[in-house]
């Protein structure tokens, strides 16, 4: 079967997005797919693959595979991304589209120059510390600035929900902690029996942080919307931050806004790579 297909990224977090609103593959072969598009070697290459689906809820939506094929809730990154695509393609003809994921509804704002997408502001919804929400095998109602241990050493960090499960690690300097060594066996601790996306995080000011990703399924990323989000939500919750942060990583920053009890907001780019048809 060939398909078209569009390679972009968010700040280097990359993925290939497909339209499947016709159902041409089966829901099984999916993750069988989603590897062999993502693998650097012998596909497209990408962290994720974002398929678009036709929707009852919403106008269109969006289903996410990881590039190991397990399916994820959500993706930051990836719904900048997919709502650049879903624009300038021509799936839907006007800018205020809504767009159903596993994590529910969202309606992306699109930053508009020359008929391009410049920029995209998307409601990432209410971010919950329940630790039932997250979900979480824990004794505590929320887990907040706990210790937690990966590969013999003790880190304090702080569980959230911003769509999918994400562990916010705080260090002192997050450029040269090895990501490699924690981030795998943070993702399987068995308080997550979901696993966990994780979020190495180091407070430069009240309003800037400094972020590096392991996101489950993926491994080590270059950038994470659902965790640069939680990032956030975590550093505010504690007082660390103001309510407008900067979050920076290796290729630029986003802009995440919250009152600390409503829906919180992700501001982002979405670059195209490049576009063409592909054999499954």
């Amino acid at each position: 079967m060939e398909l078209c297909f569009y390679k972009l990224h968010g700040l280097g977090n990359d993925m290939i997005v497909i339209d499947d609103r016709e159902g041409r593959i089966p829901p099984y072969d999916m993750p069988r797919v989603a590897r062999k598009l993502c693998n650097r070697r012998l596909g497209i290459g990408g962290d994720c693959l974002l398929v678009a689906k036709n929707s009852d809820l919403a106008d269109i939506a969006m289903l996410v595979y990881n590039s190991d094929g397990t399916q994820a809730q959500m993706c930051g990154n990836g719904i900048r991304c997919f709502s650049r695509v879903v624009y300038e393609a021509g799936w839907i003809p006007y800018d205020g589209f809504t767009v159903e994921t596993l994590s529910g509804v969202k309606k992306p704002q699109l930053l508009l120059m020359d008929g391009e997408v410049r920029s995209v502001r998307v409601d990432m919804g209410v971010p919950s510390f329940l630790t039932g929400d997250i979900p979480m095998d824990a004794d505590e109602e929320e887990f907040i600035m706990r210790p937690i241990t990966a590969a013999g050493r003790e880190f304090m960090a702080t569980a959230v929900n911003t769509g999918i499960p994400q562990l916010v690690v705080f260090v002192d300097d997050v450029r040269s902690l090895d990501i490699e060594k924690y981030g795998l066996p943070l993702e399987h601790n068995e308080l997550f029996p979901e696993k966990t996306n994780v979020s190495f995080v180091e407070v430069e000011d009240r309003r800037t942080v400094i972020l590096r990703t392991w996101e489950r399924g993926c491994g080590a990323t270059l950038c994470c919307g659902t965790g640069a989000t939680a990032a956030a939500a975590a550093c505010m919750k504690s007082g660390l931050t103001d309510r407008v942060v900067n979050v920076r990583v290796p290729l630029g920053s986003l802009r995440i806004e919250w009152d600390g009890e409503n829906n919180i907001y992700m501001s982002g780019p979405a670059e195209k790579v490049f576009e063409g048809k592909v054999i499954i």
